[in-house]
């Protein structure tokens, strides 16, 4: 049996927190000029307001903090790459796909390997008189449910495309065109504030995807979205027993969720 590599040694090998870290202390370090960009008088973004009860006037005061502020929140991991050239975004990109693929792997051999043996721990004297172990049966029932979701999640990843230098900008600017949606902003004035962005920030990409947007990155980005979206909400699905009680189904989920959307970042 091959020797499995423990969860330290598979971040050990990938380093991922570097990755982490540099992503917070970029977005910290370029928030001003991520503002400034946004709030420029050119930007299309002042031409639309998040509460429509609001009058003029406080309109005219709040849009450039609370709408700004909610756009950049959801633009932490779009400012590391953007700040990154085209080899360095996909070289990252790999890293971190490649770190979270092989780490859901070793979770399900490490789960398999066990629940593959259910008679450990009975020793079991007969067929007509076996030891249960209620322990252990509880465990086995929390493993398969971990399993059935971690099989879905490889799934999805052994599907995704090949990481290219605009996936990272994909996958983290999902959320920031839904939130154009949200507000009504049309089409023309998403493409115009994506440019802004990326001339403020001297993004490195091909003239040929600067002059469609909406196929290289909205559509991508989007569709990125809306799957994670959509696997986010089937997660209970997977974690429906009646042999487990109420709380710890509800961590079970939330701990799905966690590792969810801690992998798909990249």
């Amino acid at each position: 049996m091959k020797k499995l590599l423990t969860t330290k040694e598979i971040r050990k090998k990938y380093a991922p927190d570097h990755v982490i870290e540099n992503i917070k202390s970029t977005y910290e370090e370029n928030l001003d000029k991520l503002k400034f960009i946004l709030i420029n008088k050119n930007s299309p973004l002042l031409n639309y307001d998040k509460d429509k009860q609001l009058s003029f006037l406080e309109v005219k005061n709040s849009k450039k903090h609370n709408l700004v502020d909610e756009i950049t929140s959801v633009l932490k991991d779009t400012v590391f790459f953007m700040n990154q050239s085209k080899k360095e975004r996909t070289i990252i990109t790999q890293k971190m796909r490649g770190f979270y693929s092989e780490l859901i792997k070793n979770y399900l051999e490490r789960i398999s390997i066990f629940i593959d043996d259910p008679e450990i721990f009975m020793l079991k004297e007969s067929q007509r008189y076996p030891t249960k172990h209620m322990g252990l049966d509880l465990i086995f029932n929390i493993l398969k449910l971990i399993k059935k979701d971690l099989e879905h999640e490889l799934k999805y990843r052994n599907q995704l495309p090949r990481s290219g230098y605009l996936t990272g900008l994909q996958v983290s600017m999902g959320e920031f065109f839904m939130k154009l949606k949200k507000i009504t902003m049309s089409q023309k004035d998403q493409i115009t504030l994506v440019q802004m962005l990326f001339d403020g920030f001297d993004v490195d990409w091909e003239a040929g995807d600067r002059e469609n947007i909406k196929l290289s990155l909205q559509n991508p980005a989007i569709e990125y979205f809306q799957k994670t979206e959509q696997d986010l909400q089937r997660i209970p699905s997977y974690f429906f027993s009646r042999l487990l009680n109420d709380d710890l189904l509800s961590n079970l989920i939330e701990q799905a969720t966690i590792l969810k959307k801690r992998s798909r970042r990249f």
